[in-house]
């Protein structure tokens, strides 16, 4: 029978619930993107602008943004340094040089989202009309940035160097320690002797987690710093750039926490390998190692997609129990690997095979909790980033999402093979093949998973909106299309109970009161000097839900009054 330990048991119970973090508000959402800007894209003004302001979709992150405004020889026009507008985070704003003169001007902006990736684009406008006119070649342009190589290989070496020396760790603590609950007095000898006598490629996996996993991340800082200030590698390493990306930016403060870290696991780690202590002595600094490593994981979870979620909290959860089950799982595949064909080779050869099977088996029951929690988490992380099934299928980011879940099946189905394994000493040789195949997709995993977080989700497509409500001897309709971030036209009829368009109406107001309250309520009001459907052009600011109010008076002053629940989806 397969043996599943109280913690897995208790793991496993605890991480098949995650998916109720499905009940939490969600909302898809790609990088920062542009919903309103002043001068907006082509617009043709009367006179010179006083400053131009760039509103965005979600707040930014103050460093590394820029706003150069320039005329058509190429000159500056602005005054200086960009700067957020203090009491909108979302709003990047720049003062302009008076008296403009007429022509054609460009904004270059660039910017830092709150997940940490750079966006940029260009709004060109014009001062005065005339021969410089804007044709239908003036075109204005956003982009996110394409992610570097060289970020994808360092967070794909974190990812590895977490697994390592998390794995090594919780194998000699749990898995290992505890292989026999009959122990006898040679296995007790062996469970009191150092990891390097029974297990003696163990302490260099160890190290070799550590010294990766603080090679990523100290290289880490510059290289973000650099794709998010736009400037090469080299300028990266600048005392400017680093100080800017520490103080400003998300990534920087977290990277300063994570060498703290860092610094306090070798302390740990020194300690629980240390021979000149007590077996339990160097269990205490092993746990504590385990406390730190999980540390960094979470830290890691606090920078990218899940800290600019609308509700982070869940979302930085799931991403935390996802890398931790994911390194424990490969990190234990690795220990396997490499140090149980030559575990306990001062036994007799029939108990190092022994050694190694309950060693397996006890990992089988382990993986039970790490494949619920990576079920459970990956439901979550597909749901919550991508909302509609078919981005699947139709965006980059679901093309990777679908590998990374392709090769997860792929381990599965060897893992399974492994629960088998288990129960029979003599397919322990068997079993080390299906191991190595399954380490090697594994990594594999992981760098998918690294792909994954330079990518952007992408926003649900946008659906035009148009429902009609009944209220009391009247009908009203609303229609919003494309029923997306940024300008929207609004349409509202309203009908008696014939189905004849009301004539005399004096008057039609939209009320959008949005589902989170830090956000601001907006009133408009529709012309009504044209005939039915009122129509008006009008900005939505931020996606999610949004409660639309329509009230219309008409030629005898009866009010009529409809609600409507609009769910805006991202850019058009």
């Amino acid at each position: 029978m397969l043996y599943l330990s109280r913690p897995a048991r208790a793991a496993c119970l605890l991480l098949l619930c995650l998916p109720l973090l499905l009940l939490f508000p969600h909302s898809s959402w790609a990088h920062a993107f542009v919903v309103e800007s002043s001068p907006t894209e082509n617009q043709v003004l009367d006179k010179s602008p006083s400053e131009v302001t760039i509103t965005f979709n979600e707040d930014l992150q103050s460093a590394f943004m820029s706003i150069k405004v320039t005329d058509e020889t190429g000159k500056r026009v602005d005054t200086g340094k960009a700067q957020l507008n203090p009491e909108h985070p979302s709003t990047m704003e720049i003062q302009l040089i008076p008296g403009m003169k007429n022509g054609i001007y460009t904004i270059t902006w660039r910017a830092l989202s709150a997940d940490g990736h750079p966006v940029n684009g260009v709004i060109p406008f014009q001062v005065g009309s005339g021969s410089n006119a804007y044709t239908d070649q003036a075109t204005p342009s956003e982009s996110s940035g394409t992610s570097r190589i060289d970020l994808i290989a360092v967070r794909w070496l974190l990812y590895i160097g977490l697994s390592l020396l998390f794995g090594a760790i919780c194998f000699r603590l749990f898995l290992l320690p505890s292989i026999n609950r009959d122990k006898n007095r040679s296995e007790q000898k062996m469970l009191n002797q150092q990891p390097s006598d029974t297990l003696p490629r163990w302490t260099k996996l160890l190290w070799s987690g550590y010294g990766i996993t603080s090679a990523a991340i100290l290289i880490s800082l510059p290289l973000q710093a650099s794709w998010d200030a736009g400037v090469s590698i080299r300028e990266g390493f600048s005392l400017p750039i680093l100080g800017e990306a520490l103080q400003f930016t998300g990534a920087g403060k977290i990277w300063f926490i994570q060498m703290i870290l860092v610094l306090l696991l070798s302390v740990t780690l020194i300690y629980a390998i240390d021979p000149s202590i007590s077996n339990r002595q160097r269990r205490v600094w092993g746990y504590s190692s385990v406390l730190l490593t999980l540390s960094l994981m979470l830290s890691k979870a606090f920078v990218g997609h899940p800290a600019a979620a609308t509700h982070p909290a869940p979302a930085i959860v799931a991403d935390f129990v996802h890398l931790a089950a994911s390194a424990f799982w490969i990190g234990s595949l690795t220990v396997m690997v490499v140090c149980l064909p030559v575990a306990g080779s001062e036994l007799p050869v029939s108990k190092q095979a022994a050694l190694r099977q309950i060693a397996l088996r006890r990992f089988a029951g382990w993986g039970i909790a790490m494949v619920a929690a990576l079920l459970a988490t990956g439901i979550y992380g597909a749901v919550l980033y991508l909302p509609a099934p078919f981005m699947l299928l139709n965006t980059s980011y679901g093309l990777v999402l679908l590998g990374k879940a392709a090769l997860l099946l792929v381990m599965l189905v060897f893992a399974a093979s492994q629960f088998r394994s288990a129960r029979q000493a003599a397919a322990s040789k068997r079993a080390a093949g299906g191991l190595r195949v399954e380490l090697s997709v594994g990594l594999l995993v992981m760098l998918l998973a690294a792909v994954l977080t330079h990518m952007s989700p992408g926003q649900a497509p946008a659906v035009p909106f148009e429902e009609t409500r009944t209220t009391g001897e009247y009908s009203v309709t609303l229609a919003v299309s494309p029923n997306a971030v940024g300008s929207n036209e609004f349409k509202v009829s309203v009908q008696d109970s014939k189905g004849t368009a009301v004539s005399g109406i004096q008057q039609v107001t939209l009320t959008l009161t949005p589902a989170d309250p830090d956000q601001d309520q907006q009133e408009f009001v529709l012309p009504v000097k044209q005939q039915q459907p009122f129509r008006s052009q009008e900005l939505i600011t931020s996606e999610g839900t949004w409660a639309v109010k329509v009230h219309a008076l008409t030629a005898s002053l009866d009010a009529v009054d409809a609600e409507f629940t609009l769910h805006v989806g991202g850019k058009k």
